[in-house]
């Protein structure tokens, strides 16, 4: 069992991927009822994709309906409570759209709700996460220094931005493939 998600940017009428995110449940994990599930996925997602996702509104589509009312609920607790405070970091919609329309993301069976669940209504059905830039806000300098001193320190793209500066051929595999499985992901894009 595990989590998918897409990021996508709309270009006119068109939408265009960016990235795939996908990550495998822990065997705890994996015990989760769906909306925690559908929780941690979009935490994950998020941080995954912060670099591009902070400091900007994006919609976070999901055909998870419990979603949005969960981040409005009023005592939150344990796990739930710290996830909700790592999502109030981004500055995002909910858009519900249903399952069927999830064609361009890895949807997932869920494990059933235990009929007590406290944090959500049993549902069934599959499990996506998307988000989509619809702004691009003007950032302060600041921000901008910020966030190209982060990419620049962050050990996964350091690499990346090393070859496309030096506008290199890519690099052959025998030269990555001592790297992270984060930097080899990006070399394979």
């Amino acid at each position: 069992m595990g989590l998918g998600g897409v990021l996508s940017q709309r270009n006119g009428d068109q939408e265009i991927v960016i990235a795939y995110f996908s990550k495998s449940l822990s065997k705890p994990e994996s015990n989760y009822c769906v909306t925690r599930r559908e929780l941690l996925a979009v935490v994950k997602f998020l941080q995954h994709f912060s670099k591009y996702l902070l400091g900007r509104k994006f919609y976070l589509r999901t055909d998870h309906a419990a979603l949005k009312w969960l981040l409005q609920f009023k005592n939150p607790e344990g796990q739930v409570a710290r996830w909700i405070e790592i999502l109030q970091e981004y500055d995002f919609v909910i858009e519900h759209r249903s399952g069927k329309s999830h064609g361009n993301a890895d949807a997932l069976s869920r494990r059933p709700c235990p009929e007590d669940c406290k944090h959500c209504t049993r549902q069934e059905g599959k499990e996506v996460v998307s988000a989509r830039i619809f702004r691009t806000d003007q950032l302060s300098n600041e921000w901008k220094d910020s966030l190209q001193h982060a990419q620049q320190e962050d050990p996964d793209i350091k690499p990346i931005l090393e070859w496309m500066k030096a506008s290199a051929p890519k690099p052959k595999w025998s030269d990555v493939s001592a790297m992270s499985s984060t930097t080899k992901s990006y070399w394979a894009q």
